[in-house]
């Protein structure tokens, strides 16, 4: 069963590449290994990471990749809405390859941000204050198992 789901995700994490070399292609952008890498580790990991740590794992594979294309491609990936910023934690943002609307659980102990896997019953009418609502987004904040069991 794991195996199946993992050949899903799979599937899934190739098509949003295929989506991302085709736009790339129509906005005349290059489409190098590093900017791949950049997206596939984003598609890959669910724990919402820093530009850093995208960095530090790019690395491994290119070793002369610079940390300002790092920033440079997560900001043309956050621009062509392929990425979004989620929660600040500390000083560093943290960014999100699942661009669907959704909530997040943010630990207080040690600031892992994780996606909320259930709905939260939290519904937003099209309008709030005279405002028109573009998109929400829910933070809930607790501790997290494995901080729960340091404590």
């Amino acid at each position: 069963m794991i195996y199946i789901i993992k050949l899903a995700m799979m599937a899934h994490q190739k098509k949003r590449l295929e989506e991302f070399v085709k736009v790339c292609k129509e906005k005349g952008l290059k489409i190098t290994p590093q900017r791949l890498a950049v997206y596939e580790i984003l598609l890959r990991r669910e724990d919402h990471p820093t530009v850093e740590e995208i960095y530090e794992e790019v690395k491994e594979i290119y070793p002369f990749v610079s940390l300002a294309t790092v920033y440079r491609t997560v900001e043309t990936l956050e621009e062509l809405g392929f990425i979004k910023r989620v929660a600040y934690w500390g000083s560093s943002v943290r960014y999100d390859a699942n661009v669907q609307e959704h909530d997040h659980l943010v630990c207080v102990m040690c600031g892992a941000i994780l996606d909320l896997k259930a709905d939260a019953g939290c519904r937003v009418p099209e309008e709030v204050n005279d405002f028109k609502v573009l998109s929400r987004s829910l933070y809930i904040y607790g501790v997290c198992p494995s901080c729960q069991k340091k404590n």
